[in-house]
């Protein structure tokens, strides 16, 4: 199949999620809950419509340029306009098309009130600068942008476990502070979801990686909560998004 045929065909499903009611609480207290994925993964968009369906969230914020609003919007009306969008974010997985169509009849069905674009950073880089921004800028600017959505929908904010480390990262002498860690500095309370794959396949940055077997994982999908605001996300099996 090509991007087209795979994106009007794909339609996600409402998952049996074990104990999803343990994030209730977190999500009443803060009205935002931060969910973590590994990017290029299929089952991510069935996971997604489901926590929007069933906790009643409002509205998303996801790791994405509102460059591709007009795309989105494209699929929300059924006219699929490749024009309105640079493919290359394809094969970043940052975005599948399997997520796009998930948004867009999220969208359709007025479960969503609002999307939110996080990822502004690439949209305001000087391509002349002598000197290249530092990682660590685009998750000042993530956190940032999360911190602007200040009123009280229900929202889930969808970003890459990279950006969603709740603890510095070192390694020799960089330091890496992601936007969750940013944003628990100043709303320590905000609630996490980390998924973790038992087994399974990804597609990122052109190619497929095969995930190490994790039989600590739970075979079927199921919510385990750590602490009051951290929670694991099993997740049985990893399919590769599609491309072709």
């Amino acid at each position: 199949m090509n991007v087209y045929e795979i994106i009007k065909t794909f339609l996600p499903k409402q998952l049996d999620i074990k104990h999803l009611e343990l994030l209730r609480p977190a999500l009443q207290k803060s009205n935002l809950i931060v969910y973590g994925e590994i990017h290029g993964i299929k089952e991510n968009a069935d996971i997604i419509y489901t926590l929007v369906r069933k906790l009643d969230i409002q509205r998303l914020a996801i790791e994405a340029s509102p460059t591709v609003l007009n795309f989105i919007t494209s699929v929300k009306t059924g006219s699929y306009d490749f024009s309105l969008i640079d493919e290359d974010l394809f094969d970043s997985s940052i975005l599948s098309l399997e997520m796009i169509k998930t948004i867009a009849i999220l969208l359709q069905q007025n479960q969503l009130k609002a999307l939110v674009f996080i990822d502004t950073f690439f949209d305001n880089l000087d391509e002349d600068a002598i000197i290249p921004p530092s990682p660590q800028e685009r998750e000042e600017q993530l956190a940032k942008n999360i911190l602007g959505i200040d009123d009280p929908l229900p929202t889930l904010c969808i970003m890459g476990q990279w950006h969603t480390q709740p603890k510095v990262v070192t390694d020799g002498g960089t330091r890496h502070e992601s936007a969750l860690y940013r944003l628990r500095k100043t709303k320590p309370n905000v609630p996490f979801i980390h998924n973790i794959y038992r087994q399974g396949q990804l597609f990122n940055d052109g190619m497929v990686i095969e995930l190490s077997d994790n039989p600590a994982v739970s075979s079927c999908y199921e919510i385990v909560q750590k602490t009051d605001i951290d929670f694991d996300l099993h997740v049985p099996e990893a399919t590769k998004i599609s491309l072709c």
